[in-house]
Order: C-alpha cells, then structure tokens, then sequence
C-alpha cells in the first residue's frame, strides 16, 4: 500500500510539473505578444507626439484581428475621436477597389481585357489595351503589341471605363461592390459626418509648428484620390485578394491624408495604417511593425526634447557641407551650441542625441554621420522622417 501511495505520489508531481511547465510555456507567450502590443503603442503614440501621425493602425492574420488602436482625434477643431466607421481618403489604395471592380465586370463577360481603352473612351485615341492599363504603372512607358507607348492614362481613365461599361455612375458602382464585400463605409460621393479632417503640420503663421486644417481638395472629382474607406473595410478587401502581395503607400498632395497597405501571403498577415496628417510617415510605421511582428530591430523616431550632450563632441560637426552643386551650407559652433548657415538664415539646432539636432520652428532634423575613422563626413537632413535620401557631404 506504501509503495502504491508512493507510486501515486510520484506521478501526481510529474503531472504537476507537466502542467506548470506548460502553464509557464503559454505566459512565455501571451507575454511576448503582449509586448509586441506594447511596442506597436509606444511606436504609433511616438508619431502623433510628433504630429507625424493621426489615425488609425490596423494589423490582421487571415480574418482574424492581430492588433487595433487609435491615435489621435478625427476632428480636432470639435475633439471628436476615431471610431470603426471613420473613413479616411485613401489615395492610391483606390486602385485596388477600381481594379477589383474591373475585373468582376470582366468576369460578368461586359468587356474583354483586349478591348482597347479607345472602345469605351474615345477621347483618349490609346491603342493601349484594358489589360494594358490594369498591369503597368500608369505614366509610364508600355509595350503593346511590339510598340511602346507613353500613357497617359490612369486610374481615373479606369473609373471613366466603369461608368461608360456599366451605364452607372461611379459611386453606384462602389455601392454594389461595398454590398458585395459587406463594406460599411467605403464611398466616392456622399455626406458623411464619418470622414477624418485633414491636417497640415508646419511654419504657417511664422509661429513655429502648428496643426493647420487642410484645404478644400478638388480630389471629389477624381476617381482614385476620391474614394474614402476605413481600416475595417480595408481589411476585408484585402482579404478578398489575399493570394497577392501587396505594397500601397502615399499622400494625398495638400490634402493631410496619409496611408499605408500591406498584405504578405506568405505568412497570411495585413498591415493598415491610415492618417489624416499630411507626413506620410504611414509606411515608416508599417515597416516598423512588420519588424516588430518578427521580433527584428526596429527605430523609433526620437522626441523633439532637448537632449543633455557632451558639449566637448560639438566641435566634430562644424564645417561646410554639400547637398548638391546649388546647396551649400555650413554648421557653427557658438556658445556651447551648434547653428546651421543656409543663405542668410542662420538656424539653432537643439541636440536630439549624441549625433542628431532639430530645428525648432520646422520639422526637420540633421543626423551626423562619421565614416570608419570616426570622422563626421556627412549628414543626413531629415524632413519629419527616420530616414532620408538627403545626404549632404562634408567639404574637406
């Protein structure tokens, strides 16, 4: 009976290890991905501290809702907040709703993708094909049938097509295709108290950094800048086309909206973002997210809070620099400061790091790069962005 009790003992502690080792197996990871959470948080309220960013982050696995959040206010002016039904302009995130369009139209046999663009719009005289269209960046060179041709046509061309193949107007259309897809708030035309209201961010009024309501757009009458949709809707229409890879992003010139997609089917996973800030900083996000998603090292943007530098390091960065043969400028040190000389205006740069500095009324910082001798010999001028293709080089 003792070694039976024994015996019984011996396997009740097994199977209690068994279970708190997977009991600490499952923390491990509702941990991680609370983390992951956590960071794509800090790194969305980072942007809107930086009035980059306003809006909405929206990241899904297959049909399933991975991570969703708010930044910010739709509506600042009368602090009124995002919500599921906010819809944002999209830009050329459009092209994929007219594209989806056009190819249902194709399979309800209406056209051929070897029509002509000239058969339904003659006023373009095109040679080029439908299929052309929907297979090649629009404004650039095309090769149809052993010829090239500049094409002017775009999307809007696309959504003119809807509309003289259908016989209805444009937003019928994207009314049935919304119907279809169970969209509940993607439109072209119509009064809705839903919309975000865009914003500018900058000098406008010689006071330094302000948000700045955008102007009135003409973008009503275009068919691709027109469209307006939310993060939900977006979802489900990308996961209608969830076999193809998938790389949107932009702004909507003057117009304070900036947007990122990103569908991978490899790994089934979607990443929205969608800004009513004019910074289209969106695909900066998504970028960091996908890293975040892969436990990879991501950079956040640093704060625009002075930062308390080693001031003897100063004298590395002062000299001149070229941009290009039309932009020189030079970089002084006065005071246990730094300044930068463009023309006449001369400009204090408020350190960031040990090697980045803003400027106080724009939102542009200058990041000191040092080659492999620890030599400062260039700098990368940074317009409200992590990265840039703006390098100056230092004048020896």
């Amino acid at each position: 009976m003792k070694k039976l009790m024994n015996k019984l003992f011996y396997l009740s502690f097994l199977m209690i290890s068994f279970l708190a080792c997977k009991t600490e197996t499952k923390t491990g990871i509702e941990n991680l991905e609370q983390l992951k959470t956590e960071k794509i948080n800090s790194l969305g309220n980072r942007y809107l501290e930086l009035n980059r960013f306003s809006g909405v982050i929206l990241v899904t696995k297959g049909d399933s809702i991975l991570y969703s959040n708010n930044f910010g206010l739709a509506d600042y002016e009368n602090n009124k907040p995002f919500s599921n039904k906010t819809s944002f302009r999209v830009g050329k995130i459009s092209e994929l709703i007219i594209v989806n369009i056009i190819r249902e139209m194709v399979i309800e046999d209406k056209f051929q993708l070897s029509d002509n663009i000239s058969k339904y719009i003659p006023e373009t005289k095109s040679e080029l094909t439908i299929n052309d269209l929907l297979n090649h960046k629009p404004n650039s060179v095309i090769e149809s049938s052993g010829k090239s041709e500049e094409s002017d046509l775009d999307y809007n061309s696309l959504g003119l097509l809807i509309e003289n193949i259908s016989g209805k107007s444009f937003q019928e259309n994207i009314e049935e295709y919304s119907n279809n897809l169970e969209l509940e708030n993607t439109y072209f035309q119509k009064a809705s108290s839903d919309l975000a209201i865009g914003y500018l961010y900058h000098n406008y009024q010689g006071n330094g950094l302000e948000l700045q309501k955008s102007p009135v757009s003409n973008s009503e009458n275009t068919f691709s800048n027109g469209l307006k949709s939310t993060a939900n809707d977006l979802a489900k229409i990308i996961s209608s086309n969830s076999e193809n890879k998938l790389e949107i992003e932009g702004y909507i010139e003057d117009d304070g909206f900036s947007y990122s997609a990103v569908n991978n089917p490899q790994n089934k996973t979607s990443i929205i973002v969608l800004s009513n800030r004019r910074h289209p900083v969106a695909k900066e996000i998504s970028n960091s997210i996908g890293s975040i998603l892969e436990d990879k090292e991501y950079r956040l943007p640093l704060s625009r809070i002075p930062f308390d530098i080693d001031k003897t390091i100063l004298k590395d960065f002062i000299g001149n620099y070229s941009l290009n043969e039309n932009v020189n400028f030079e970089v002084l040190h006065s005071n246990d400061s730094l300044f930068v000389l463009m023309g006449p205006n001369k400009t204090y740069l408020v350190p960031q790091s040990t090697n980045q500095f803003y400027m106080q009324q724009m939102d542009a910082s200058m990041r000191f790069l040092r080659d492999s001798t620890e030599v400062v010999n260039r700098v990368a001028l940074l317009n409200g962005f992590i990265e840039s293709e703006q390098t100056a080089n230092r004048i020896k």
